[in-house]
């Protein structure tokens, strides 16, 4: 597979797999591929470029679910400190919690991530107009 090709229905399929299976084999299984096959295109920028792509689209979902719900769970938290609460409240609280403490980490992570492609944007015009790194 060169390098400027498009990749293939089968490698978008495997694409798919990967992110949903457990593991590599079964990766491969689902797309209907070898192991190896699958090793041999991991090896390809433009099929990683492509995964990794998918992958970002992926948790940018999860985080925008995430972000969403955060407002629900800041409300519960407030009622459930404002009201006091029964047993099941400790459930209601921890989830709450947890909900709100991934969209954080999410925020911090899209934040961190946008910061170092800057970075590396820029990196990588320096070295242009410098012809190369020293």
């Amino acid at each position: 597979m060169n390098a400027d090709e498009p990749l293939t229905p089968k490698q978008f399929k495997a694409i798919d797999a990967i992110l949903s299976a457990g593991t590599r084999e079964e990766a491969a299984t689902r797309a209907g591929v070898s192991e190896r096959t699958l090793r041999r295109w991991l090896n390809t920028d433009t099929f990683r470029s492509e995964l990794r792509r998918q992958r970002t689209r992926m948790l940018d979902a999860t985080a925008s679910i995430l972000t969403v719900g955060s407002a629900a769970c800041a409300r519960a938290l407030v009622a459930i400190a404002t009201a006091g609460g029964g047993p099941r409240d400790n459930v209601r609280v921890s989830a709450a919690r947890a909900v709100l403490d991934l969209a954080a980490k999410a925020e911090e992570l899209s934040t961190l991530s946008a910061r170092l492609d800057a970075l590396e944007a820029a990196v990588a015009a320096t070295a242009r107009t410098r012809g190369g790194l020293q």
